[in-house]
């Protein structure tokens, strides 16, 4: 995966662009952290298949990846944050005329 490129700090963005952004952002970390989850059951299974392992070395790895994944979730629930505020600003804004309605309730 290459690195991201970001707009030069001169480069205004509209709206849909900055949004845009932001979405793609949170994709790229989700794909990183599918890559990390996948590494750490991959280090499980390493330790698991070699026979040599003794308890001790299974359970320290064991709480190595169980800490990690509890530090993934809670980043997890920042990106979650972080699509719900991006979804809130496309939400598109009432204008004032015939759409007031839809706004407040009515149909």
């Amino acid at each position: 995966m290459s690195m991201p490129k970001f707009p030069d700090k001169e480069t205004v963005l509209t709206r849909d662009e900055a949004v845009n952004a932001i979405l793609t952002s949170i994709a790229m970390e989700e794909t990183a952290l599918s890559h990390i989850i996948n590494a750490e059951g991959e280090k499980i299974q390493y330790v698991l298949a070699n026979k040599c392992s003794s308890i001790c070395e299974v359970i320290t790895v064991n709480d190595s990846v169980a800490s990690l994944i509890e530090k993934i979730t809670d980043l997890q629930f920042l990106l979650k944050m972080k699509m719900q505020l991006a979804k809130d600003f496309l939400k598109p804004k009432p204008c004032g005329c015939c759409c007031q309605k839809k706004y407040k309730g009515g149909t």
